[in-house]
């Protein structure tokens, strides 16, 4: 199984479109969809919704999130105690 470079869907390996490039790196993509999308219109992968680069950014900012408001309620508790 191989790894769309853009979506991160798995494939099986004679699936898709394969590129090669110039100095040896390959390349995978799963559809039209997102070698469209990566080639073409080079829209960055982190915004768009269905691709697994999206909620993987996501999950990173909510968990960042979530750290920020724990250590701002210890700080806070920190200083009640004083």
């Amino acid at each position: 199984m191989v790894k769309c470079t853009f979506t991160g869907r798995e494939e099986h390996p004679h699936k898709g479109i394969h590129l090669i490039k110039n100095d040896g790196t390959v390349e995978y993509y799963s559809s039209s969809k997102a070698i469209k999308n990566a080639r073409k219109l080079r829209r960055d992968k982190r915004k768009l919704k269905w691709t697994e680069a999206y909620h993987t950014e996501r999950q990173k900012a909510k968990v960042q999130v979530e750290y920020k408001a724990a250590e701002k309620s210890r700080e806070e508790s920190k200083k009640a105690e004083k």
